[in-house]
């Protein structure tokens, strides 16, 4: 289960690496959604002619969300989300379709949080600024607190 087959014109198969099916579906779960036989498009990634390899992508034909939502959004800016998941250390924020950011529990306010949950809930709605991107681990740290600091910094 490390991708999906396709067979190409001239009976020859190229490979969609379970990693290039979707931005925001992972492994086995973008792999199920396809059926022995079926039409799908795809764009050639890479030819490897002495292993006789072709890779393929499938979401390369779909714009990248997280690229689309940095462009929109880039370091600095102030964004909503919606909680989704609370730990000790840690909340992960739904900022848009296929788009996490990460609130660590010392950046949630300039007071010191020892447990983001006795703070944040589930299906809260938060507004952050945007403090670091990590394109290579596809992530995004928000912070409360330098939202509220920018915004006595523009306040004065």
């Amino acid at each position: 289960d490390f991708g999906v087959f396709i067979g190409l014109d001239g009976g020859i198969d190229g490979l969609v690496h379970a990693s290039d099916v979707a931005w925001d579906v992972d492994g086995e779960d973008a792999l199920r959604q396809f059926q022995k036989g079926e039409e799908v498009e795809a764009v050639v990634l890479a030819i490897e002619a002495g292993r006789e390899r072709i890779s393929l992508g499938i979401k390369q034909l779909q714009t990248d969300p997280l690229t689309a939502f940095i462009a929109e959004h880039p370091k600095g800016s102030i964004v909503t989300g919606k909680i989704t998941e609370v730990e000790q250390r840690v909340a992960k924020l739904d900022l848009a379709e296929g788009v996490e950011g990460f609130l660590r529990a010392s950046d949630i306010a300039r007071e010191r949080v020892e447990d983001a949950r006795t703070e944040l809930n589930v299906g809260d709605e938060v507004q952050a600024r945007i403090v670091t991107i990590d394109r290579k681990n596809r992530t995004l740290g928000v912070s409360i607190k330098a939202k509220e600091m920018y915004d006595e910094d523009q306040a004065m």
